[in-house]
């Protein structure tokens, strides 16, 4: 008889510590990850329609060459592709954004570089609202 209560005792407990070990761990719906899900495949994205978007727009600013827009599109696909191959802390993707922005810098000319540099300003201090609101 005490060997069956012990059996018992120790099954229960053994299955008490077994059940609060499993509900104990928590569920993450997500990873830290910036790469899309394996179900999406490569295909044609907002991403690749974005970087069409803004090749064209500093076209229209500084009026790219052929070569250098062809320049353009190579550096914005490869820099699409390391950052879908590595995952990147928020410093180290400010690091890759900054290292992109000055690989498309490099291909401009100087006179397009000063240009650009223009209108961002423009754009910059026409965006920026009064420091007091509308009537200050």
């Amino acid at each position: 008889m005490k060997k069956t209560i012990a059996a018992a005792l120790t099954l229960f407990a053994f299955a008490a510590l077994t059940t609060d070990v499993t509900l104990a761990q928590g569920v993450y719906s997500k990873p830290f990850d910036n790469r899309p899900s394996q179900s999406q495949g490569p295909r044609y994205n907002n991403d690749q329609a974005q970087d069409e978007l803004k090749i064209d727009r500093i076209d229209a600013i500084v009026g790219l060459s052929r070569r250098q827009e062809k320049q353009l599109r190579k550096i914005e696909n490869s820099y699409d592709q390391q950052l879908a191959r590595t995952r990147m802390t928020p410093d180290g993707y400010r690091q890759f954004q900054l290292r992109k922005r000055q690989d498309i810098l490099a291909v401009l000319t100087s006179a397009q570089r000063d240009r650009l540099f223009a209108v961002q300003q423009n754009n910059r201090s026409a965006n920026r609202p009064t420091p007091y609101g509308r009537r200050g």
